[in-house]
């Protein structure tokens, strides 16, 4: 499984269940955000964009908790 960054244009159109599945970390970002989405019956239906909206977040912000959290996992 390849760590390599995605896009952040890439990044929201993922699935949520992928994000979590390649990158285990950023289930920190989602439960600091108050988000429900990590073991949610919805994840594998919604995309980073759109739970993003749902919980009333900025999307570009969002995305770049979860880069960020994607680069710390690599550097590890």
């Amino acid at each position: 499984m390849s760590n390599i960054q995605p896009a952040p244009q890439a990044l929201a159109t993922m699935k949520i269940t992928d994000v979590l599945q390649r990158w285990p970390g950023t289930a920190d970002v989602f439960h600091s955000h108050a988000m429900a989405c990590v073991g949610c019956a919805v994840a594998s239906f919604y995309s980073i964009q759109d739970a993003a909206e749902v919980y009333g977040l900025v999307p570009e912000d969002f995305i770049r908790d979860l880069l960020a959290a994607i680069h710390a996992a690599e550097k590890e």
